[in-house]
């Protein structure tokens, strides 16, 4: 067969790392080291084509970055149709050194926190090199799909003649060949978390594009899933659901006129935020809706597996078999990490708490061919997960640190920010006011005692935050009004009416609030961050519903928003604000 003619090529040419990451076989003391999940940032090498950006890694040795991709025992097939494309080839087979670096990270198999990308406030030539990344990760996943498939017929193949072997020598299979571990406890072995469906459909329309000719010869369902998952020429607003909960969203359309460029590309599309479906491979066609079980990529969101896994959960059904799809992922891919964030993130620790499980039922699999390492609970230290996003946070850093223990080892992206204080064009007094806390435990309560004491006028404030100043303020008998992800339209335009006319003093506003409407309040004179915005460019975008030269911007913060503060005051400045004894800083 020519696949297996392939297989034996690449065999007999160049390591391969696919066969190297899941073959490692994982010493105790390894385990418990990365079950300790104490491995430090100990590596530092440069981010090709990223001046200001450097990889940290927890592993002693860089990647060696490959150009050629047949070099990377990359499928033929693949290589093959990858150099057709109508693509400018500057570094080997890659668009560019960054997208080649990139890739070798991927094909180390190495846990990637990639905080390079583009999404808000991006511009043409961003948007066209982030998808050089993009191809790479898809690349990497067409690769690892179709290297399990092909070595899976193989060994089928071989079992095949081995047993007809056998049975003309009369003996039994057993007795003539070892039943080769090849297989993990269910078929899918990738999961691609998205926010909305507008991102699934470019996603599988690039799985679609980099996959063989041969393997899309036929993509059964194809009409159905762009119908459920595109929009119609002229339903270009579509409702955005971003409460976390199917059962409460609004029947209510985004508006995208007249909004920035970066909200209408992310908006204008298809964005319901339920969904999941499975995708499978066979020889000659790519079968979308396919049953989980037998699917090879499941597509969905956060919010789509968690209804999945309650539905599991709440099943008095003697054949439930939970959640058990999700028991054998060796590739997670967590794309729009920053958009999931704006949604409900308590979502994503349940989905990663569900991930590498030992399944509650057998599903069809011959337990002779399960890989030791499956068997032994051990499957999530095999698992490969990368990370997109357009910043860092603390809660990116934390799922890295303690839900991925790949013994491949871990990457992640170290960046220096200029900040964004110079782009408020109004002259405007800017204080930044540090809330002293020795734990981030204190935090809360720290920022919380410094507003109560000191007050203000317009807030902007996390969700988290969000019940205790309002109850706050209620208690005060204050006279304010609130604006968040879950204000109806009615009484959004109710509150916006009745601060500009004065009629309100104060404004709660949450930063999900602005990420998803980007309202105007003109007329402000005072302003308060009472926690700092996670997207940098929303920072001098609100402070411009300020009065120039009779306003001032007071931001709290604490030494546990280094992330949001490097982005917003700069990376020097961040550091320099947070190891300094002083407790205001002005900027004008």
């Amino acid at each position: 067969m020519v696949e297996a003619d392939e297989a034996a090529v690449e065999a007999e040419t160049h390591e391969d790392s696919f066969k190297k990451h899941l073959e490692f076989k994982l010493a105790d003391t390894k385990i418990a080291e990365l079950e300790e999940g104490k491995a430090k940032f100990k590596t530092e090498f440069s981010a090709a084509g990223l001046p200001t950006r450097r990889w940290m890694s927890n592993i002693s040795t860089s990647p060696k970055v490959e150009k050629d991709l047949a070099k990377c025992a990359v499928k033929e097939r693949l290589v093959k149709h990858w150099r057709e494309r109508a693509q400018p080839m500057h570094f080997g087979d890659f668009c560019s050194e960054g997208q080649a670096q990139f890739f070798s990270l991927c094909n180390n198999y190495e846990d990637i926190l990639f905080t390079h990308r583009c999404g808000l406030q991006s511009t043409v030539a961003s948007n066209e090199e982030h998808q050089t990344y993009v191809d790479a990760y898809v690349l990497h996943v067409l690769n690892h799909v179709l290297k399990t498939r092909d070595l899976v017929t193989r060994n089928n193949e071989k079992l095949q003649r081995q047993e007809t072997a056998s049975s003309e020598n009369g003996k039994k299979g057993a007795d003539f060949i070892d039943a080769p571990r090849d297989q993990g406890f269910t078929r899918p072995k990738v999961l691609i978390l998205l926010p909305y469906r507008s991102t699934a459909l470019k996603f599988v329309k690039q799985l679609i594009a980099l996959a063989p000719k041969s393997q899309t010869v036929d993509i059964e369902h194809k009409a159905r899933f762009f119908d459920e998952f595109g929009v119609e020429d002229d339903e270009d607003n579509k409702e955005v659901n971003h409460d976390g909960n199917e059962g409460e969203r609004e029947e209510s359309n985004v508006n995208v006129g007249g909004k920035p460029a970066d909200f209408k590309a992310l908006f204008n599309g298809n964005n319901d935020d339920h969904f999941r479906i499975g995708i499978k491979f066979t020889r000659k066609s790519i079968k979308l809706y396919s049953d989980f079980y037998s699917s090879d990529i499941i597509v969905a969101s956060p919010l789509g597996l968690i209804t999945k896994i309650g539905e599991a959960e709440s099943s008095k059904e003697a054949n439930n078999v939970g959640v058990d799809f999700l028991s054998s992922i060796e590739i997670l891919v967590m794309d729009y990490t920053d958009v999931i964030c704006m949604q409900n993130w308590l979502h994503v620790h349940t989905v990663f708490d569900h991930l590498n499980r030992i399944p509650q039922s057998q599903h069809d699999t011959d337990i002779m061919r399960i890989r030791d390492w499956c068997l032994n609970g051990h499957s999530r230290h095999y698992r490969q997960t990368l990370i997109l996003s357009t910043f860092s946070s603390a809660k990116f850093n934390a799922i890295l640190h303690r839900s991925c223990v790949n013994h491949a080892g871990k990457v992640k992206l170290k960046i220096q920010y200029p900040g964004v204080l110079s782009k408020v064009i109004l002259k405007i007094r800017q204080v930044f006011n540090k809330i002293e806390c020795k734990a981030i435990t204190e935090d809360a309560d720290a920022r919380f005692d410094y507003f109560t004491k000191q007050g203000g006028i317009l807030l902007f404030a996390s969700y988290l935050d969000f019940p205790r100043l309002r109850r706050f303020l209620k208690n005060q008998n204050a006279s304010f009004c609130e604006i968040h992800e879950e204000t109806t339209n009615s009484n959004i335009s109710r509150c916006r009416s009745w601060f500009y006319h004065k009629k309100r003093n104060i404004m709660l506003y949450s930063e999900r609030a602005h990420f998803y409407h980007r309202y105007k309040m003109k007329g402000t004179t005072e302003l308060i961050f009472y926690s700092l915005p996670h997207y940098a460019h929303f920072y001098p975008e609100i402070a411009a519903n300020l009065r120039s030269g009779f306003s001032s911007c007071t931001v709290l913060f604490s030494k546990f928003d280094k992330f949001e503060l490097e982005r917003i005051g700069g990376s020097e400045y961040a550091k320099h604000m947070i190891e300094s004894k002083k407790g205001m800083f002005t900027f004008m």
